[in-house]
């Protein structure tokens, strides 16, 4: 009977455990086009026009430019993260970077 017991707690237990797990949130990727319409709904041009500075004075000063057509959206959204921060960007710099970068991206 004990060893029922105990059996019976565990079963509980491993139960409660599995409920109280967090669950994964369905991922909505947005397709580029939706981001590019995000971005110039967010982002002037004069905002657009300043990343482009920022990109070519910040990034020429470590590497050979990449030109933003030479990628697709997908490229630069895990390039621009690592690279804005080496630049020492702030948050307001890296959008505008962002922005202009993704808004002359390869469409995919």
């Amino acid at each position: 009977m004990k060893k029922f017991t105990i059996l019976i707690m565990l079963a509980t237990i491993a139960v409660s455990m599995v409920q109280c797990t967090p669950k994964k949130a369905a991922t909505t990727e947005k397709s580029p086009s939706d981001k590019v319409a995000d971005i110039k709904k967010n982002y002037t041009e004069a905002q657009m026009a300043e990343g482009k500075t920022l990109f070519e004075a910040d990034c020429a000063k470590c590497h050979r430019l990449h030109q933003p057509e030479e990628h697709d959206i997908a490229k630069w959204e895990n390039v621009l993260p690592r690279m804005t921060k080496r630049a020492k960007m702030d948050d307001a710099q890296a959008g505008m970077v962002r922005a202009y970068i993704l808004t002359h991206a390869k469409m995919n």
